[in-house]
């Protein structure tokens, strides 16, 4: 698996400007069956959104996508 989330602070450190990045989790459903949807914020602008079996799987979604939006 390609480590988005990796990529994305590096190029914000790179940037100065990490306290842009931010993120928010939640998770939907039952305990036997929880989906994590996790969305990445830019500025306070949502630039990508996973939503996945588990936190981790969508948090790296989400970070594709804010990358994706960022022209990467």
């Amino acid at each position: 698996m390609a480590n988005y989330i990796t990529q994305l602070n590096n190029y914000f450190q790179a940037q100065k400007a990490s306290h842009t990045l931010s993120w928010v989790e939640y998770s939907t459903g039952p305990s036997h069956e929880i989906k994590w949807t996790v969305q990445c914020k830019i500025s306070g602008e949502v630039k990508g959104t996973g939503v996945a079996d588990s936190k981790a799987a969508a948090k790296e979604e989400a970070a594709r996508q804010a990358l994706v939006a960022l022209g990467f």
